[in-house]
């Protein structure tokens, strides 16, 4: 009797010892954790954990665990490039990327892992330009600044009756300048006027629209809370009260809370929790509250979270290359909206939240704007 139970511990044993030693798969997590675009991709990098933590607990993959590959990473072009390379170096076999929040970022790192023949999918960076900026195997788990810019446009000649706006718009980045160049085409194909279009840079001196005075609204077009502030404070000073409205690059809860900056100040941002049809329902959005680790989680987080899910579910198939299986994968129930993509697309079509900064948190409404410009 005790060979039989030695013979069956050994033999448990041997499994245990089988399992430690299979390699994990590993998916690579581009997030900028020091510089300004911290503020958006820290929250992301933890939904990611999350996401990577919950497969884990159900048994992997396969029965393999997986393990997020995450290096200190700067806010340029030049560090999130470096990280791909360096995750790349040294663990060939990493089975895609997952990451990012700018757009002129996530083309230089998706761009290395094109290189590298990795799948890319970026969590948070909007320019409805990087997939063919990039090439086959990068995708957009959010939505394209067209939409976010078109319902912008919608939501002010709605619900703000604004039919004369301003732009003003960060010349330096590819997303301010997409951005403004989608409102702009929005708004004026409802009827509205754009009045002026004038490029600022936050920390200089602020050229103020010629017809600010006669003007319904602003829309800003700034690549993160703190910038748009420092805009809003000259255009407060100025003598100007009516709506300034922005982007996602405004979601940013802590910059807003209690800064008298935030009155009448509205941005357009990814929905959290989305609502509507294949939307993850309550019982999804309760696990991923539960398990996420980085305090109280958002639009960002969630973006982070259903990037590495998708990625995930195509790594479970087993038929074809990966980059069919995440463009011709099932729809997934996604925290922030439905994610699938179209046969001659690669980003997904996601509703819109609007917020208003004083409550930073809080969505007024969720919209899908009726037309979008082009992309």
């Amino acid at each position: 009797m005790m060979i039989k139970l030695f013979s069956i511990g050994a033999a448990l044993l041997a499994a245990v010892s089988s399992l430690a030693a299979v390699e994990p798969i590993r998916i690579g997590a581009i997030y900028c954790d020091s510089g300004e675009l911290a503020p958006l991709d820290l929250p992301s990098l933890a939904g990611a954990r999350t996401a990577v933590a919950l497969c884990n607990r159900s048994g992997g993959i396969g029965g393999r665990k997986v393990e997020l590959i995450h290096l200190p990473t700067a806010s340029s072009a030049e560090s999130v490039a470096a990280s791909v390379r360096m995750i790349v170096d040294k663990f060939p076999d990493v089975a895609g990327f997952v990451g990012l929040s700018d757009s002129g970022l996530a083309l230089a790192a998706g761009r290395e892992a094109r290189r590298a023949k990795k799948v890319f999918i970026t969590s948070g960076a909007t320019s409805p330009l990087l997939p063919k900026q990039v090439g086959g195997g990068f995708f957009l788990a959010c939505f394209g600044d067209n939409v976010q810019a078109a319902a912008a446009a919608e939501w002010l000649w709605h619900s703000k009756g604004a039919r004369r706006v301003a732009v003003l718009y960060d010349p330096r980045r590819i997303y301010t300048r997409l951005l403004h160049r989608y409102f702009s085409a929005a708004f004026e194909q409802r009827g509205g006027r754009i009045t002026d279009v004038v490029a600022v840079r936050p920390g200089g001196e602020l050229e103020l629209p010629s017809g600010l005075a006669g003007d319904d609204a602003v829309f800003l077009s700034m690549e993160t809370a703190s910038d748009a502030q420092m805009v809003i404070a000259k255009l407060r000073a100025a003598g100007f009260r009516g709506p300034v409205v922005g982007g996602d690059g405004y979601d940013n809860p802590s910059a807003w809370r209690g800064n008298a900056l935030a009155r009448d100040v509205f941005f357009t941002t990814h929905a959290f929790p989305a609502t509507g049809p294949g939307a993850a329902g309550p019982d999804a959005l309760s696990d991923f509250r539960r398990a996420f680790r980085g305090g109280v989680p958002g639009a960002f987080s969630g973006l982070g979270y259903d990037a590495t899910r998708l990625l995930i579910a195509a790594l479970q198939g087993t038929d074809g290359k990966l980059t069919n299986r995440v463009q011709n994968g099932p729809a997934l129930a996604g925290v922030t909206g439905r994610i699938s993509y179209a046969p001659d697309s690669r980003v997904p079509a996601k509703p819109v939240a609007i917020h208003e900064a004083v409550r930073p948190d809080r969505t007024i409404l969720q919209l899908t704007p009726a037309a979008v410009p082009a992309p």
